[in-house]
């Protein structure tokens, strides 16, 4: 019950009563429509105050990766299933394929449509791509120098703030780096953590909003037991005065996951279970319904299975009792 108030209090400045029925913890929470639409415009009050208020109550902001628009909906529909708050992200390949201007406009048309707060967040961005994506309409942005020396991560994430800020929209940014599958390279030992002075260094000197952090998770499949350095966590998170944000949550144990989240980790990412559950089912669909497969009917019979996922996701992020340590 704990954790779904925690979420009524995000939306505690918002105007109208609306009552949400069939959820596992069903309560009243107030929204008014034309405020939340009026935020979504300029998004630094809906997306900025999630976070704020999801760090302050010691509750997980879900944020999913999508690859079009069937997954997009999927992400929608179970977080309007669970009434929680979710960021929809395209991660670099997905914004360059489709088009920035067409994943905000995907994002943006289901979230005019929703009863909930839908952020369009862009993963993984350069500067180049970031400024694109702020001028194309996105609400939010990442900016990875994680790769770079110090000095060049913080210049090229204050360049981004400065010109998002601007435009009113946030700025995720990242110190230490997150392994796996070579999207960012291998490390060895302990190379890959985020050091806690340089995550100070770059939130002060940049003006982020929130700030990804390398504590030992990856993107894709774990190999292994995935080893999350929560003393490092901790530390971090004593000293850095922005919400944290944790990447590669698909294969963490649940357990593991809502400690990271009590421990200071506000902004949770998951991608590849998700575009695994997708493809995996359809290509089972594709393979049921022969040579002449309609695509409406493949992809109602896939959508569910993507959405359970999702909503088991959104469950275990939340899950917290809105307690911190």
């Amino acid at each position: 019950m704990g954790t779904f108030l925690s979420f009524a209090r995000v939306f505690s400045t918002l105007m109208t009563t609306r009552s949400l029925q069939g959820t596992p913890s069903s309560f009243t929470i107030k929204i008014h429509r034309e405020h939340y639409e009026r935020l979504m415009k300029t998004d630094i009050g809906t997306a900025k105050q999630l976070l704020t208020e999801c760090r302050q109550n010691g509750t997980g902001l879900p944020t999913f990766n999508y690859s079009d628009l069937w997954d997009l909906m999927a992400i929608v529909n179970a977080a309007e299933r669970m009434n929680v708050p979710v960021m929809v992200s395209s991660y670099t390949a997905v914004a360059e394929a489709l088009g920035l201007d067409v994943c905000q406009a995907m994002a943006g048309a289901l979230s005019r449509r929703s009863k909930i707060p839908i952020i369009n967040h862009l993963d993984h961005g350069n500067v180049e791509l970031c400024i694109r994506a702020i001028d194309a309409g996105y609400p939010s942005v990442m900016i990875d120098g994680a790769e770079q020396p110090l000095e060049e991560n913080i210049r090229m994430t204050r360049e981004v703030v400065q010109y998002a800020h601007r435009k009113h929209v946030i700025v995720e940014g990242e110190i230490g780096k997150i392994k796996g599958q070579g999207t960012e390279g291998d490390f060895e030992g302990g190379s890959y953590l985020a050091e806690v002075d340089e995550a100070v260094e770059l939130a002060v000197q940049t003006g982020v909003d929130s700030l990804a952090v390398g504590i030992g998770t990856a993107h894709g499949f774990y190999t292994e037991e995935p080893k999350i350095h929560f003393d490092r966590l901790q530390e971090l998170a004593a000293a850095v005065d922005v919400p944290l944000v944790l990447h590669g949550g698909t294969g963490i144990p649940d357990q593991d996951l809502k400690k990271a989240i009590s421990l200071g980790i506000t902004k949770v990412n998951v991608g590849t279970m998700i575009q695994t559950t997708y493809l995996r089912k359809l290509r089972e669909e594709l393979i049921r319904a022969g040579d002449y497969p309609c695509t409406i009917d493949v992809m109602s019979k896939v959508l569910p299975h993507i959405e359970e996922i999702l909503v088991d996701r959104i469950r275990v992020i939340t899950d917290t009792g809105g307690q911190k340590p």
